[in-house]
């Protein structure tokens, strides 16, 4: 059981992964306990906190991993893109976000993670908890972005995939398909590769319309809708 409560926690690092997508990594200032698939409140001060996913399972260095991308430039993102080592923020949480089914039930689907710009973020956080969990499963990870740049840890992903065979790492740029907008969305890759997804478990995070888009159609291809999160 997690306890959700407020806290200070100090920046150990930020970087810039692209020209809009902050990382923070987080430094705790009391005991916080959390795993691959939750969120927390973020914010430079106590009373005014915005979500973001954990962008991993948990680390052995105790640090907490976000990625933050600017989506309105607002004031509050801006001070937030600002900040440096040592300064503080406060996080409320963890909270739970997406939940694993058990380990042995997964291991008869299909694991599928689709993961739409820095929706990225929590289903990488997946990805580390299942693999900690068990590293023999045989996990899909599909990554699709606007452009080349948005996929920040592509290099990082692709050296995971080859360490691990079990893994297969596909991406995709809707920049590839401005004379096909049809085909857009890293879901469409998903049905290409297959047509049958009956035995399938997908967790997928990104813009809200892709995921209704991907849900309606990942259905039609027999995914059982309690086997989508």
């Amino acid at each position: 059981m997690f306890q959700t409560a407020l806290q200070p926690m100090s920046v150990e690092k930020t970087e810039k992964l692209t020209e809009n997508t902050l990382l923070l990594l987080l430094r705790p200032s009391k005991e916080f306990v959390y795993h691959g698939g939750q969120y927390v409140m973020l914010g430079l001060v106590p009373t005014d906190l915005k979500p973001f996913s954990i962008a991993s399972a948990s680390r052995t260095d105790g640090l907490i991993e976000l990625h933050i991308r600017n989506q309105d430039n607002s004031q509050w993102m801006q001070d937030l893109f600002a900040l440096n080592v040592g300064e503080t923020v406060y996080i409320d949480g963890p909270n739970d976000q997406y939940e694993l089914d058990p380990i042995d039930m997964l291991k008869s689907r299909r694991i599928i993670l689709v993961a739409g710009g820095t929706g990225f973020a929590p289903m990488k956080a997946l990805l580390d908890e299942l693999l900690k969990q068990d590293e023999s499963l045989s996990i899909e990870f599909y990554w699709g972005t606007r452009s080349e740049e948005d996929l920040y840890l592509n290099q990082s992903m692709q050296q995971l995939a080859d360490a691990h065979p079990n893994i297969r790492y596909i991406t995709s740029v809707s920049g590839d398909f401005a004379e096909h907008p049809d085909q857009r969305g890293i879901h469409h890759k998903v049905l290409q590769d297959h047509s049958d997804l009956t035995q399938a478990r997908v967790y997928l995070c990104g813009p809200w319309p892709m995921v209704e888009s991907a849900k309606a159609s990942f259905i039609e291809a027999g995914l059982s809708p309690d086997a989508f999160n």
